[in-house]
């Protein structure tokens, strides 16, 4: 078993992979698609083709993806936001 105090112990030792938070601006999003083209998981799109997001919790698993798509988007319609880092 695990306690807290050891699992505390084990993320100050090894870097533990972070989820990101999306925000999408739907009123930047001009449809490209790029989001969703390198980024499908992350990215849904509308029956138009425009983001279908506004806001989105994603996993760390799926945190590059999003960064990418983020990168990519052409009219900047996309802000990734990182976690805070926890302080003692």
């Amino acid at each position: 078993m695990v306690t807290d105090t050891a699992a505390a112990a084990t993320r100050g030792s090894a870097e533990v992979p972070v989820g990101v938070r999306v925000r999408a601006h739907p009123a930047l999003c001009e449809g490209w698609g790029n989001c969703h083209r390198f980024a499908a998981a992350v990215y849904p799109l509308d029956a138009e083709g425009y983001l279908d997001i506004h806001l989105l919790e994603v996993p760390a698993e799926l945190a590059d993806a999003a960064r990418l798509g983020a990168q990519v988007c052409p009219a900047q319609a996309i802000t990734v936001i990182e976690a805070a880092e926890t302080r003692p």
